[in-house]
């Protein structure tokens, strides 16, 4: 770059001081050499003159020849040919290129030589003079040899003196240009030092100045664009960004991460790029912010995934639209947090008015079943078999009306737990052996794990039996002849602190979307004998104990039911 640099510099100048001076010596050449020319065609001319006056005024013809030849011979700085008739009488022409036998007759000019003719027709005679002009230019220059020594000297001398001054001038850019490649690079550390006291010397105290500048800006904004991408690779929230058209420009690891979580839920059909692109490009044409709640899961599995999208339009400093963002989080938790509240206040309610209406039918029903038992037993005597059936049939729908009611009250206002360290796997244990026989007869595999050691958790013991019972009974309930129940015990992986994770998971019938809001109403029931009161109550003992329950299933392929069990700690001995 310093060469370049230097070659740009001296040409021009080169040029501008060197080429008048060549042109001004070339004029001068020419001029010189024109004024050589004339000069000599003058005195060839005064010669010819000269010797056709001497002929006129001579007499012999032998005389006047000896006159001319003697005259001609005088004339040492030209080429004289004397023809006499065809004949060449004197040559003085030994220099010429020439063939002297070719003037007389055919002689062609060029623009080395111009022959000058004179004929004598008294004497038979005709003279030809040559002049060289090249031997008139090398006498020009061998005459002007100081003054061309001298401009040759003055072109050295304005060499060395471009030289020096482009050296010195091109310096300071050139530490100027190593400055600015520095800051090019990142490298703000050196200073350029240029030593003079010329405005090129302020030029570089303004460049020093100028990069301490640039590089306390670039340290800021690299600072800031470090913490942005910090934020943007920490924060939980999924974000990408388009152009005005829609094609994308960046997104951050949580979106790549949430994308990827949603896909693998069904990679044959990823729907969330669809459903994403859909909504970045109806906000382009829209022109206004967009916000959905999207519910993603995958159809042989009961796992589901709720997004909260939001889209809106990006503007730059002027104002214009530049593009998309478009930010969305996995609100999944909060989802199922949502249903939870919004289940338990539904049931507090019913749990109200499920106790008024159980101790209002419950009395009633207690006098119907005393007054049946003792009328049958007075009347026994009285009554035939059919009679005596009948009166049977109505204490036994009593006792199981008073049984519902049970299941009512318990729902309603189940008995205070009795919190203590109880052993999950013998609790299931005798679960399983209560769900015997029925298992026996559908012929149902069930398949128990036990992922952890420490399976000790802090809950009633009864309450802990009648929801394993009650799970266990629905799971036998849904499933086909020979269909599986699987069973396993383990820690969840974010809270394995806290709690004990027990998982139902069979492959039955599954519970329809629709209804799966639902399943822990009162009185909610998919099957004809059922009571709808088993998962009601289930979920009231388990919140009861600090537990949680969770319900995934699809229809037709299956139902998972965790339960979170209280981890026994020390602080509960």
């Amino acid at each position: 770059m310093k060469r370049r640099l230097k070659i740009k510099i001296i040409l021009p100048i080169l040029f501008l001081m060197i080429m008048p001076t060549m042109i001004l010596s070339i004029l001068f050449l020419n001029s010189m050499q024109k004024k050589s020319y004339e000069n000599a065609v003058q005195n060839i001319e005064n010669s010819l003159d000269i010797i056709s006056v001497a002929v006129s005024e001579t007499d012999g013809k032998l005389y006047l020849k000896q006159l001319l030849l003697s005259y001609l011979s005088s004339l040492k700085d030209y080429d004289v040919i004397v023809y006499e008739g065809d004949r060449v009488v004197y040559e003085n022409a030994d220099a010429l290129d020439l063939n002297i036998r070719e003037i007389d007759y055919n002689y062609i000019e060029n623009r080395r030589y111009e022959v000058k003719k004179r004929t004598y027709d008294s004497l038979d005679i005709s003279v030809y003079i040559v002049i060289d002009k090249r031997k008139l230019f090398y006498d020009v220059l061998i005459i002007n040899k100081p003054y061309l020594i001298l401009i040759l000297i003055s072109i050295i001398i304005s060499l060395n003196a471009i030289l020096f001054l482009t050296e010195n001038f091109s310096k300071p850019i050139t530490i100027l240009l190593e400055g600015y490649n520095n800051i090019i690079s990142g490298n703000f550390q050196s200073d350029i030092n240029i030593k003079r006291k010329d405005e090129l010397g302020l030029l570089g105290q303004a460049f020093n100045e100028m990069k301490n500048q640039i590089s306390i800006r670039t340290n800021k904004f690299l600072q800031m664009k470090r913490f942005n991408e910090d934020i943007l690779r920490n924060i939980s929230t999924g974000i990408i960004t388009t152009d005005i058209s829609g094609k994308i420009k960046n997104y951050n690891n949580a979106a790549s991460d949430i994308i990827e979580r949603v896909m693998g839920l069904d990679e044959k059909k990823p729907r969330i790029i669809k459903v994403l692109m859909t909504q970045i490009n109806e906000t382009i044409n829209r022109t206004e912010e967009i916000n959905r709640i999207e519910d993603f899961y995958k159809n042989d599995t009961k796992e589901s995934v709720y997004l909260d999208i939001t889209t809106s339009l990006m503007k730059n400093s002027s104002g214009k639209y530049i593009g998309v963002i478009c930010s969305f989080n996995d609100i999944t938790k909060r989802k199922n947090i949502e249903e939870s509240v919004e289940r338990i206040n539904r049931l507090t309610s019913l749990g109200q008015l499920t106790a008024a209406l159980a101790h209002e039918i419950r009395n009633p029903l207690s006098g119907i079943k005393m007054s049946a038992q003792i009328l049958n037993k007075r009347l026994s005597q009285h009554l035939s078999t059919s009679e005596k059936n009948l009166f049977k049939v109505i204490i036994r729908e009593i006792e199981r009306l008073d049984s519902l009611i049970t299941d009512l009250l318990n729902f309603a206002k189940p008995r205070i737990p009795k919190l203590q360290i109880v052993d999950v796997a013998d609790i299931l244990k005798k679960a399983l052996h209560f769900s015997e026989k029925k298992m026996r007869e559908k012929q149902i595999v069930v398949d128990v794990k036990y992922k952890i050691d420490d399976i000790k958790a802090y809950f009633d013991k009864g309450q802990l039996s009648q929801i394993f019972l009650n799970i266990i009974s629905n799971a036998l309930n849904a499933v086909e002849d020979g269909g599986i129940l699987k069973i396993t015990v383990d820690s969840p992986r974010d809270r394995e602190d806290k709690f004990i994770l027990v998982i139902f998971e069979d492959n039955g019938c599954g519970i329809k979307k629709e209804d799966i809001n639902k399943i822990f109403d009162p009185f909610f029931t998919t099957r004809e004998s059922g009571t709808g009161l088993g998962l009601s109550v289930v979920h009231k003992l388990i919140t009861s104990n600090n537990g949680e329950i969770d319900v995934k299933t699809r229809e037709n392929l299956g139902t998972t039911v965790e339960i979170y069990l209280p981890k026994h700690r020390e602080e509960y001995k």
